[in-house]
């Protein structure tokens, strides 16, 4: 498969991780859960989402390694991802000022950074092709 192709399919299964993080977060909250428990437990259940879609779906020709290993890698990376956007994003807003437009700014700085993490870290690390077995796509 070519990398943009597979940078692609990275997105889409990072757009569904959003909504299901996205998605349980409001559920719970919407029943009074405190908000900060809630993400404790949405941002793990998009993280074991997209592990499992990116593991079938856009890296599906990787070398197999144990899954509980894979996920624990999987699991280490999309935190270094999510450290690594905010970092981004509180980079940004100290240069510029912070309005509601600014930060949804930063914040998309953020996420484009920790995506190009993630994605780069996910095809090193822990969806590893061997290159010269793989199929062309």
């Amino acid at each position: 498969m070519t990398p943009p192709r597979r940078l692609l399919r990275f997105g889409v299964v990072g757009a569904f991780g959003f909504m299901v993080d996205g998605g349980l977060l409001w559920l719970l909250v919407s029943n009074d859960a405190n908000p900060f428990l809630a993400r404790g437990l949405s941002f793990p259940a998009a993280v074991f989402t997209t592990w499992w879609l990116n593991r079938i779906w856009t890296f599906a020709n990787a070398t197999r390694s144990s899954p509980r290993r894979q996920l624990n890698l999987y699991f280490a990376l999309q935190v270094v991802g999510s450290l690594t956007n905010f970092a981004v994003y509180s980079v940004l807003l100290v240069f510029i000022e912070p309005t509601p437009l600014n930060a949804l700014g930063a914040l998309a700085g953020g996420a484009v950074v920790g995506m190009i993490v993630n994605f780069l870290g996910s095809q090193r690390y822990v969806f590893k092709t061997d290159i010269a077995t793989s199929p062309k796509q």
